[in-house]
């Protein structure tokens, strides 16, 4: 029998998309009140990997991912799910979205990301929230798998994921 063991933190991390006419340092400052400061971004880049978004947000969208310098309980991804909704109401006009906050995690050798979608590769963790494994560590390196969004396959995003989990891997950390 397998023993129940208390989970280690995680390092909460985000993808957040706006548009053109978008300026992210108002949903930045909303985003670190709440989750404290951040310690790593990717550079802004193009996000044309999908027309999914181009009804509701328009053209010339812009990507970028972050990570948060504290670590938080595994048990806070659906809040922090929830919570990034609310952020982007916030921001809404006319009814759609300016921006769009996509939170997740990494744990272990593994990058996640929360939804409200459920697909079958999705997992349930409560709250109406499902978690999409998207990155494993392999050979050294994050590696997308059959379901990775398009731009995590980028290579500047898996570096990004690269510098911030090896040192942690290395160190258990997470």
């Amino acid at each position: 029998m397998g023993k129940i063991f208390t989970q280690p933190k995680i390092k909460l991390i985000s993808g957040i998309m706006i548009r053109p006419d978008f300026d992210a340092s108002e949903a930045f400052e909303t985003i670190t009140r709440r989750l404290g400061p951040i310690d790593l971004q990717t550079p802004w880049f193009d996000f044309s990997h999908t027309n999914y978004y181009k009804d509701e947000f328009g053209e010339q969208l812009k990507k970028q991912y972050f990570s948060l310098e504290q670590l938080a309980p595994i048990d806070d991804i659906p809040d922090v799910k929830i919570w990034s909704n609310q952020v982007e109401d916030k921001y809404l006009i006319n009814g759609r979205r300016t921006v769009n906050i996509d939170p997740g995690y990494m744990a272990d050798a593994k990058v996640l990301m929360a939804t409200t979608k459920n697909l079958a590769h999705r997992v349930y963790i409560g709250k109406n929230i499902f978690v999409d494994l998207q990155l494993i560590f392999r050979h050294h390196t994050f590696v997308p798998i059959n379901w990775t969004f398009a731009d995590m396959k980028e290579p500047p995003v898996i570096s990004f994921f690269n510098v911030e989990g090896i040192g942690r891997i290395r160190r258990r950390r997470i």
